[in-house]
């Protein structure tokens, strides 16, 4: 049973074609080394839906490359849609619709969904387009969405799959099961999330877009909201470019004009100490978004910290947030990149092969 994974992502497009469990291929489409891309589907005032033709036909082609030209099921990572439970989706036009015109935020995400149902149809496979545990699965205690405004609320937007997923591996590696233990996890990619996981559910998040958190490769991360304010009134931006500063434009690129991660890595050492510095930030904010969520656990023993997502890769920094962490005598494990592209597999896999009924949107 072969099927077609798709990861959107904001600065990659992941895809990957498996038989049941086993790898057909993989491919990484790195948008950040493509100046088109950037130059043209980055700006503040555009929606990510303009990708859409454009992440499509690269999609496409690699297919052809790889003669796929028979399929039985298609999964795309799930978007900025309202809240729902954890689960696998069946793909319709009205969840196409919402993540398009309505989104929670403007993120690649959205375009998961739209990318599964269009090539569906090319294979004429329309009722077997899915997404799984997209990022607003919410599990929070209502008492960690309560903010300091009445009326401003917090919500959940994180990495679910892979968070989910690297936690499920620790889980068997220790021979326990996800919900016997309590574990913060922390996604760190383009953007960040850092989860509370409460015995197999995630109480409290650190959202990966709606400001919150340390600043990130190219997310604003939390601001002082006084300045924040005083910038939406000064006139110098719009909302949009705003909204884009926070959750696209923001972060390492802001202050140092790149997304490229290796290429930091291996000039760390000779950077000016201003732009050293920024890092240096990031790292210890990175370290004190995973200590802040101890207390959520309210006293009980926090089993593991885990670390994953691409910047995990970086083995300095990863080494200097472990040493930051020391005094919390907690044990960490690192799992470098991403479970996303097995665990959208594994939901698919589920309802086609009739072990859960797919949950319909709307």
């Amino acid at each position: 049973m072969k099927i077609l994974v798709i990861n959107p992502g904001s600065t990659t497009t992941k895809l990957a074609v498996y038989d049941n469990q086993e790898l057909v291929f993989e491919h990484k489409i790195d948008h950040a080394q493509d100046p088109e891309f950037q130059t043209k589907y980055t700006s503040a005032e555009g929606n990510v839906f303009d990708q859409f033709e454009y992440r499509l036909n690269l999609i496409t082609e690699i297919l052809k490359q790889h003669n796929i030209n028979d399929l039985q099921g298609i999964v795309g990572r799930g978007g900025m849609m309202p809240p729902v439970v954890s689960g696998t989706y069946q793909v319709n036009e009205k969840m196409v619709d919402d993540l398009k015109n309505r989104p929670l935020a403007n993120h690649a995400s959205n375009l998961g969904a739209a990318l599964a149902l269009e090539l569906a149809k090319k294979f004429n496979l329309q009722d077997n387009a899915f997404i799984v545990d997209p990022v607003t699965t919410d599990e929070l205690e209502n008492k960690h969405r309560i903010t300091g405004v009445p009326g401003i609320n917090r919500y959940s937007a994180w990495h679910a799959l892979n968070q989910k997923a690297v936690s499920r591996e620790y889980a068997s590696s220790i021979g326990k099961k996800y919900e016997d233990l309590n574990l913060i996890v922390a996604h760190l990619g383009g953007g960040f999330s850092f989860g509370a996981h409460k015995k197999g559910r995630v109480i409290n998040v650190y959202n990966a877009l709606a400001g919150e958190g340390p600043f990130s490769p190219e997310r604003a991360g939390a601001l002082p909201a006084q300045g924040l304010v005083e910038l939406c009134f000064s006139g110098q931006k719009s909302k949009e470019e705003i909204i884009h500063l926070i959750a696209g434009g923001g972060g390492l690129f802001a202050h140092l004009g790149t997304k490229n991660l290796m290429e930091l890595e291996n000039n760390y050492d000779i950077l000016p100490q201003d732009q050293k510095d920024v890092v240096d930030s990031m790292i210890a904010g990175i370290s004190r978004a995973i200590c802040s969520l101890v207390p959520d656990f309210e006293g009980e023993k926090v089993d593991q910290i885990l670390i994953t997502g691409g910047v995990a890769r970086w083995k300095s920094l990863i080494e200097k947030i472990k040493s930051n962490l020391t005094t919390l005598n907690i044990g960490i494990s690192i799992y470098p990149g991403e479970k996303e592209l097995e665990s959208l597999r594994d939901g698919a896999l589920r309802v086609l092969n009739n072990e859960e009924k797919p949950r319909i949107y709307g």
